[in-house]
């Protein structure tokens, strides 16, 4: 009887493990399907995540070309506004140089006038005209010193090297003015 009590257990048993055998390959099957399908879903998500990738990475090249341009452009014109400044500045430099020289030869040739009629005046006026025209020659260094400050003048610099010019060339015209009044 125990020989038979052992036998039916055993057949039990095994009746059961073969249902365990076979729930467990049911279970190992639907947990394949659900791990394929995740891997489909998860792969598919990252195929659409690349692309969105590769499609952000052209439109940033074609965005950094488009600002490569749009430098490229504007660093062109500035260049060539700085040029046309920069020619402006010349050409006004040697407007007002010439403008100045002007003033001078008119301002010499009333000194030229002067000392000729101070070659005829008196002893008296001549001696009172050569002392007010002791000053010309510094003035006229001056003027020069001047001239020459238009060559390097900035925009920023024009205003006062043209006052310092108009003033010191008004102290050579007085000093002329007042060498003329000495000579009848």
């Amino acid at each position: 009887m125990r020989k038979l009590l052992c036998l039916s257990l055993l057949l039990v048993a095994c009746g059961n493990a073969e249902e365990e055998k076979k729930k467990l390959a049911a279970v190992q099957q639907t947990a394949d399907e659900t791990l394929s399908k995740a891997k489909k879903e998860a792969q598919q998500k990252l195929d659409d995540l690349q692309k969105q990738f590769d499609d952000l990475k052209t439109q940033a090249a074609d965005s950094k070309t488009k600002l490569d341009d749009c430098m490229s452009k504007a660093q062109s014109a500035a260049d060539d506004q700085g040029k046309a400044a920069e020619a402006a500045l010349a050409k006004a430099r040697q407007a007002f140089k010439e403008e100045g020289r002007l003033e001078l030869a008119d301002a010499n040739k009333d000194l030229n006038d002067a000392a000729t009629k101070s070659a005829k005046a008196p002893a008296k006026a001549k001696a009172a005209f050569s002392k007010v025209i002791q000053a010309v020659p510094a003035q006229q260094k001056a003027i020069a010193a001047d001239l020459a400050a238009y060559d390097t003048a900035t925009l920023d610099t024009f205003k006062t090297v043209k006052g310092k010019l108009e003033h010191d060339l008004a102290v050579y015209k007085a000093t002329i003015r007042s060498a003329r009044a000495k000579v009848p």
